[in-house]
């Protein structure tokens, strides 16, 4: 009789990234955890889960390329969000070069990880460049180069925050609970 053999599979945790930021926004994201990744020599790319109430789990360092390319596929993409049980994710990379505009792959790589994520149901809220300087950064999302909001789900989610100000997530909150 031949065994088969059982696997666990756990999320380990590492050492936190501390900050009294709240990611509410893609400059905070860029300002946060583009710290982690800004210098590299070569492009990163790292993916931060987010609960339900849009409150960051974790963050993971996907992938780690040359100076002007990254490779990383979806399943690596989605693996520490499925295991953090998240309900959205983001994805963040660095360009060394300082060019923070996306390259053609950028695009169309964020566009198909756009349609896996709503498949799998944890959907991507954005795909931030950040480069070497600090306060830089390019958000895709903001430059609307790719539709994020292609499930209903997605869009209900969002409705409320859309990188709004903290006192506009307040209210909108108040009013989601009468």
């Amino acid at each position: 009789m031949e065994k088969i053999k059982q696997v666990s599979i756990r999320l380990v945790k590492e050492r936190p990234l501390l900050s009294e930021e709240q990611l509410i926004s893609p400059e905070k994201v860029a300002m946060v955890v583009g710290d982690y990744i800004r210098d590299l020599d070569r492009e990163a790319l790292c993916v931060i889960n987010f609960n339900s109430k849009l409150q960051p789990i974790n963050f993971n360092l996907v992938s780690i390329g040359a100076v002007d390319t990254t490779i990383a596929t979806p399943r690596e993409i989605l693996k520490s969000a499925i295991l953090s049980n998240a309900a959205n994710m983001m994805v963040l990379h660095n360009h060394p070069s300082n060019i923070l505009e996306p390259s053609k792959e950028d695009i169309r790589t964020t566009s198909k990880l756009v349609e896996i994520c709503n498949l799998v149901g944890i959907p991507l809220l954005d795909h931030i460049i950040v480069g070497p300087e600090k306060g830089r950064y390019f958000s895709l999302r903001n430059k609307k180069l790719v539709n994020f909001s292609k499930s209903k789900v997605y869009s209900d989610k969002l409705e409320f925050l859309n990188f709004k100000t903290d006192k506009d997530i307040r209210i909108a909150e108040e009013v989601k609970t009468r």
